[in-house]
């Protein structure tokens, strides 16, 4: 059963392609899109959103953008405060600045945030006119405030020829990890559509300029970073890896670097092995999991489907990539769009889960987890979670989870319930938050607990067992009912009495009584097989089973010498059974393949001399399923009726069934 996840959604005015939330109060979530320039009807607009509740969204800033401008198409937060926050955004100039070589793509902005509810005004009483007026006149100019426009990307230098068009924007726009006020943070960018694509890496302020720019890196000419991602390496610096969609590239730099034209040692790690007989899969996007290891979305030729792919990068600089981990995504998931990691608390042991979230073709969200195991420094399996689907009507632009920052030890009865939430956009101007609660784990009241979504699972070994262990039980419950079934038909013998477990009426209806000889074979197939043995010399177990069916009864005194029983058994019920002159002896013709009657007279023989010179037992002496087996032959035959009884069976000697067909009857 999936896990009940709650959900938020609002609808806002115009299509969506960025969104960020707030690193310090994952309550406030920012979103940005526009329907670009000169589009009528659809403008461009940054919001910020209020996402504190489970179930619904509030929009508490709306920053509407110039139309003759392009929309929003990237989005992060830069700076964050109590009162207010700062964000950059990729925004390309208009068409005309562009064509005079002026594209101010990088933008800033300070949001501030509107009071709250429960905080009280002490200036003097206002009418109602003088409220109106002031709000009117102070709320625009004191929640929104654009603080610098600059132009980073070099592809952007010089004027174009008069009519030619720019397609080049900042498709990418990715910040270090928040850790604090003071500590110093990276941004990157990169192009979108330029001729030569252009990956630029600067210091992140409230008004980046290009003074603050510490790396580039010229890509060749149509090539461009289909990702970025950054992470604090343990010597001090920033570890940033990009992907062109085939290749995957890490590199490091200095947040005190002032050489803006400065290239990065870059180092290729993997590339996905090329084959001239089909189309290779490209990288989508990726995520740093740990400074030693990426997790990449890999995306397969012609809509062939996608998987996740764990990336061990390499200690030294001589050796390449090894990968760990693989995980297909479902069928349905034709292509993933778009890709995002949280890292929850590390635990005492340095033990720590990863949750995962990719954004599918199908308007469907995978969730998965990844444990990392700090004493042998392993990765466990990419686990699924759950599948959030039909998210939203069109297609996902964005997802991005809020950053986990873990309560403080120890953890007591007064810490508040620990979750993250999960923001996907789409072109459909639809925003959905989910909320994911987390768990402390080890359980039972520690003091010092991490904090999971899914309890970590068994290692490999175990579950290999316990597959195993559930095959082998699955295969004997099989086999245990295969067995009770031919018993209830009659293929078998009843070693189970599996006969017994049915009720009467449908057991009658079920069962086909069977009778075994001494080498547990089938008698029917022994008889069957009784007028071949002498033709081909062959044993009884060479030849096929006969149904009883088969055996035809051309003689109908078999019949008649059973109501003269009848009747004699009702003028002798006084007699014993040795006072009984005459014998009736039934033969089975081989070659005729039917049963005879002959009556015989044997008063000077007793019971043990009947059954041993004819090889044959009383109706009593029968076992169950040895009668079961004779009234359905003289049935099958017309000599004998259910109504009839077993009375009228009593007394008579039956032959076994064997080679020769017959029964002996005491007449």
């Amino acid at each position: 059963m999936a896990p009940s996840i709650p959900s938020a959604k609002i609808t806002l005015s115009c299509p969506l392609f960025a969104a960020d939330f707030d690193p310090r109060n994952h309550g406030l979530l920012l979103v940005g899109g526009g329907g670009g320039e000169g589009r009528s009807g659809v403008g461009n607009k940054i919001a910020l959103l209020n996402t504190s509740k489970r179930y619904e969204i509030s929009e508490i800033v709306n920053v509407e953008l110039s139309r003759d401008e392009d929309s929003v198409t990237s989005l992060a937060v830069a700076k964050s405060a109590d009162e207010s926050m700062v964000a950059l955004a990729g925004i390309n100039s208009s068409q005309a600045e562009q064509q005079k070589g002026n594209n101010r793509h990088l933008r800033s902005f300070e949001l501030e945030y509107p009071p709250r509810k429960n905080e009280k005004q002490v200036a003097e009483p206002e009418d109602e006119e003088k409220k109106n007026n002031k709000k009117k006149t102070a709320d625009p100019e004191r929640k929104t405030k654009a603080l610098s426009q600059a132009s980073l990307f070099r592809t952007n230098v010089g004027k174009l020829k008069p009519g030619e068009k720019v397609d080049t924007y900042q498709r990418l726009l990715r910040l270090s990890p928040y850790r604090d006020v003071d500590s110093p943070r990276i941004g990157a960018i990169a192009t979108g559509l330029a001729p030569s694509g252009e990956i630029v890496l600067f210091n992140v302020t409230t008004a980046p300029q290009p003074t603050d720019v510490i790396g580039r890196i010229r890509l060749s000419a149509d090539e461009e970073a289909e990702d970025i991602d950054i992470i604090d390496a343990e010597d001090g610096n920033f570890l940033v890896a990009y992907t062109n969609g085939t290749d995957v590239h890490i590199f490091k730099v200095s947040a005190s670097s002032r050489k803006s034209d400065a290239s990065p040692d870059v180092k290729l790690v993997f590339s996905i092995p090329r084959t001239s007989s089909a189309k290779p899969p490209k990288f989508r996007a990726l995520r740093f999991v740990a400074p030693d290891t990426l997790l990449l979305l890999q995306n397969a030729a012609d809509r062939a489907g996608s998987e996740l792919v764990l990336l061990s990068l390499p200690s030294s600089s001589a050796s390449k990539g090894k990968i760990i981990r693989r995980k297909r995504l479902r069928r349905a998931i034709k292509i993933g769009l778009g890709l995002d990691v949280v890292s929850l608390g590390a635990g005492e042991k340095n033990d720590q889960q990863h949750l995962i979230a990719v954004a599918g073709s199908d308007q469907s969200i995978e969730i998965l987890t990844l444990d990392y195991t700090g004493a042998t420094k392993t990765y466990g399996k990419l686990a699924g979670y759950t599948t959030l689907s039909q998210v939203h009507p069109f297609s996902m632009t964005k997802i991005c989870f809020s950053q986990y920052r873990p309560p403080p030890h120890p953890v007591t009865a007064s810490t508040p319930p620990q979750y993250v939430k999960l923001v996907s956009i789409s072109l459909g101007n639809t925003v959905v938050v989910q909320t994911f609660p987390l768990s402390p784990w080890p359980r039972g009241g520690a003091l010092t607990p991490r904090y999971v979504l899914k309890i970590p699972g068994n290692p490999d070994f175990w579950e290999t067992a316990f597959s195993c262990f559930v095959a082998i039980v699955v295969i004997a419950i099989s086999c245990l009912f295969l067995q009770a079934f031919t018993e209830i038909r009659g293929g078998t013998p009843p070693y189970l009495g599996a006969t017994e477990w049915l009720p009467t009426g449908l057991r009658n209806r079920i069962a086909r009584p069977y009778m075994f000889d001494e080498n547990n074979r089938p008698l029917d197939w022994a008889a069957s097989s009784a007028s071949s043995l002498s033709a081909t010399g062959s044993s009884a177990t060479d030849v096929p089973q006969a149904q009883v069916s088969s055996i035809l009864t051309t003689n109908e005194a078999l019949g008649n010498l059973f109501k003269a029983r009848k009747e004699n058994q009702q003028q002798q019920q006084q007699q014993d059974e040795e006072q009984i002159s005459s014998h009736i002896i039934i033969q089975h013709d081989p070659e005729q393949n039917s049963l005879s009657a002959q009556e015989i007279s044997h008063s000077h023989l007793d019971q043990n001399d009947v059954s041993s010179k004819h090889n044959a037992r009383k109706w009593e002496d029968l076992k169950p399923e040895e009668q079961e087996r004779w009234k359905r032959v003289l049935s099958d035959a017309g000599h004998w009726a259910v109504d009839e009884g077993e009375q009228v069976l009593k007394g008579i000697f039956f032959g076994q069934l064997g080679g020769i067909v017959g029964a002996a009857v005491g007449g």
